[in-house]
Protein backbone atom coordinates (compact mmCIF):
# COMPACT_ATOMS: atom_id res chain seq x y z
CA UNK A 1 0.00 0.00 0.00
CA UNK A 2 1.01 3.43 -0.50
CA UNK A 3 0.15 6.77 0.98
CA UNK A 4 0.98 10.25 -0.56
CA UNK A 5 0.53 13.40 1.02
CA UNK A 6 1.97 16.85 -0.26
CA UNK A 7 1.11 20.12 1.39
CA UNK A 8 2.08 23.76 1.11
CA UNK A 9 3.51 24.94 4.80
CA UNK A 10 3.58 28.96 5.24
CA UNK A 11 6.71 28.91 6.69
CA UNK A 12 10.74 29.17 5.23
CA UNK A 13 12.06 25.01 4.65
CA UNK A 14 14.65 25.90 7.39
CA UNK A 15 11.41 25.98 10.11
CA UNK A 16 9.89 23.38 8.99
CA UNK A 17 13.28 21.39 8.68
CA UNK A 18 14.18 22.39 12.24
CA UNK A 19 10.59 20.44 13.31
CA UNK A 20 10.89 17.57 11.00
CA UNK A 21 14.46 16.74 10.72
CA UNK A 22 16.54 18.19 13.94
CA UNK A 23 13.85 17.58 16.20
CA UNK A 24 12.92 14.05 15.02
CA UNK A 25 12.21 12.70 18.14
CA UNK A 26 10.18 14.79 19.25
CA UNK A 27 7.13 13.87 17.15
CA UNK A 28 4.74 13.67 20.01
CA UNK A 29 4.04 17.38 20.47
CA UNK A 30 2.88 17.80 17.30
CA UNK A 31 1.77 14.29 15.95
CA UNK A 32 -2.12 13.35 17.73
CA UNK A 33 -1.39 9.57 17.19
CA UNK A 34 1.51 9.51 19.27
CA UNK A 35 1.80 9.80 23.31
CA UNK A 36 5.03 10.24 23.92
CA UNK A 37 8.37 9.72 21.51
CA UNK A 38 11.98 9.81 21.78
CA UNK A 39 15.42 9.27 20.16
CA UNK A 40 17.85 7.15 20.81
CA UNK A 41 20.80 5.74 19.54
CA UNK A 42 24.03 7.17 17.88
CA UNK A 43 23.56 8.67 14.53
CA UNK A 44 24.42 7.06 11.66
CA UNK A 45 24.12 9.86 9.09
CA UNK A 46 25.54 13.87 8.88
CA UNK A 47 23.43 15.73 10.94
CA UNK A 48 21.03 13.57 12.83
CA UNK A 49 20.83 14.03 16.04
CA UNK A 50 19.62 10.04 16.48
CA UNK A 51 19.38 6.48 14.53
CA UNK A 52 16.26 5.75 16.05
CA UNK A 53 13.21 6.94 17.35
CA UNK A 54 10.71 5.03 19.92
CA UNK A 55 6.96 6.45 20.15
CA UNK A 56 4.47 5.15 22.09
CA UNK A 57 1.06 5.24 19.91
CA UNK A 58 -2.72 4.99 19.80
CA UNK A 59 -1.74 1.50 18.77
CA UNK A 60 0.99 0.64 21.11
CA UNK A 61 4.84 1.15 21.04
CA UNK A 62 6.83 1.34 17.32
CA UNK A 63 10.40 1.45 16.63
CA UNK A 64 11.88 3.26 14.07
CA UNK A 65 15.34 3.57 12.64
CA UNK A 66 16.15 6.40 10.27
CA UNK A 67 17.37 5.51 6.79
CA UNK A 68 18.05 8.50 4.93
CA UNK A 69 18.48 11.93 6.76
CA UNK A 70 19.73 14.75 4.57
CA UNK A 71 19.59 18.35 5.55
CA UNK A 72 20.53 19.88 2.59
CA UNK A 73 18.06 18.00 0.92
CA UNK A 74 15.35 18.30 3.44
CA UNK A 75 15.05 14.62 3.28
CA UNK A 76 13.94 12.39 5.96
CA UNK A 77 13.12 8.59 5.66
CA UNK A 78 12.23 6.14 8.65
CA UNK A 79 11.41 2.43 8.87
CA UNK A 80 9.11 0.89 11.63
CA UNK A 81 10.93 -1.95 12.65
CA UNK A 82 9.29 -3.56 15.58
CA UNK A 83 5.79 -2.65 16.90
CA UNK A 84 3.54 -3.61 13.88
CA UNK A 85 1.07 -6.11 13.86
CA UNK A 86 2.19 -9.64 12.90
CA UNK A 87 0.18 -9.61 9.21
CA UNK A 88 2.50 -6.21 8.44
CA UNK A 89 5.96 -7.11 6.88
CA UNK A 90 7.29 -3.47 5.95
CA UNK A 91 6.34 0.46 6.79
CA UNK A 92 8.63 2.80 5.07
CA UNK A 93 7.58 6.99 5.85
CA UNK A 94 9.92 9.63 3.59
CA UNK A 95 9.22 13.45 4.02
CA UNK A 96 10.84 15.82 1.06
CA UNK A 97 10.91 19.29 1.80
CA UNK A 98 11.00 21.61 -0.88
CA UNK A 99 11.59 25.57 -0.76
CA UNK A 100 9.12 27.86 -2.56
CA UNK A 101 10.02 31.11 -1.76
CA UNK A 102 9.34 31.67 1.82
CA UNK A 103 7.04 28.54 1.97
CA UNK A 104 7.41 25.05 1.79
CA UNK A 105 6.43 21.87 -0.36
CA UNK A 106 6.21 18.75 1.89
CA UNK A 107 5.90 15.29 0.14
CA UNK A 108 5.15 12.73 2.17
CA UNK A 109 5.09 8.83 0.88
CA UNK A 110 4.76 6.12 2.81
CA UNK A 111 4.98 2.43 1.28
CA UNK A 112 3.63 -0.92 3.51
CA UNK A 113 3.81 -3.69 2.58
CA UNK A 114 1.30 -6.35 4.47
CA UNK A 115 2.00 -10.21 4.55
CA UNK A 116 0.28 -13.67 4.45
CA UNK A 117 -3.36 -14.21 4.62
CA UNK A 118 -4.50 -12.09 7.21
CA UNK A 119 -2.66 -9.39 5.86
CA UNK A 120 -4.91 -9.54 2.03
CA UNK A 121 -7.58 -9.99 4.41
CA UNK A 122 -6.81 -6.84 6.38
CA UNK A 123 -5.68 -4.22 3.70
CA UNK A 124 -8.95 -2.80 3.26
CA UNK A 125 -9.08 -2.05 6.75
CA UNK A 126 -5.47 -1.00 7.36
CA UNK A 127 -5.85 1.52 4.09
CA UNK A 128 -8.71 3.01 5.82
CA UNK A 129 -7.09 3.27 8.79
CA UNK A 130 -3.60 4.27 7.11
CA UNK A 131 -5.52 7.00 5.08
CA UNK A 132 -6.82 8.99 8.28
CA UNK A 133 -3.58 8.82 10.22
CA UNK A 134 -1.49 9.93 7.39
CA UNK A 135 -3.90 13.03 6.30
CA UNK A 136 -3.95 13.71 10.61
CA UNK A 137 -0.36 13.46 10.64
CA UNK A 138 0.11 16.11 7.48
CA UNK A 139 -2.37 18.64 9.07
CA UNK A 140 -0.40 18.08 12.67
CA UNK A 141 2.22 19.04 11.21
CA UNK A 142 1.58 21.51 8.96
CA UNK A 143 -0.56 23.45 11.86
CA UNK A 144 2.25 22.94 14.67
CA UNK A 145 4.76 24.79 12.28
CA UNK A 146 2.45 27.24 11.05
CA UNK A 147 1.51 28.05 14.65
CA UNK A 148 5.30 28.22 16.14
CA UNK A 149 5.12 25.53 18.24
CA UNK A 150 1.40 25.23 19.39
CA UNK A 151 -0.36 21.93 18.41
CA UNK A 152 -3.14 21.07 16.68
CA UNK A 153 -6.24 21.27 18.92
CA UNK A 154 -7.21 17.74 17.93
CA UNK A 155 -3.47 16.88 19.74
CA UNK A 156 -5.21 19.46 22.45
CA UNK A 157 -8.43 17.29 22.60
CA UNK A 158 -5.52 13.93 22.99
CA UNK A 159 -3.57 15.17 25.68
CA UNK A 160 -6.42 15.96 28.02
CA UNK A 161 -8.32 12.37 26.88
CA UNK A 162 -4.29 11.09 28.09
CA UNK A 163 -4.10 13.27 31.20
CA UNK A 164 -7.55 12.18 32.29
CA UNK A 165 -6.80 8.43 32.20
CA UNK A 166 -3.97 8.82 34.34
CA UNK A 167 -4.98 10.79 36.67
Amino acid sequence: MNFKRETVINRPVAEVWEVLGNQFGEAYKWASSLRHSESFGKPTMEGASCSNRACNTTQGKIIEVVRVFDARQHTLQYEVLEGFPFFIDTGVNTWQLTAQGDKTHLSMNADITTKGFVGAIMNPMMKMQMNTLFDEAVEDFKYYVEHDGEPHPRKVKANRKLAKKAA
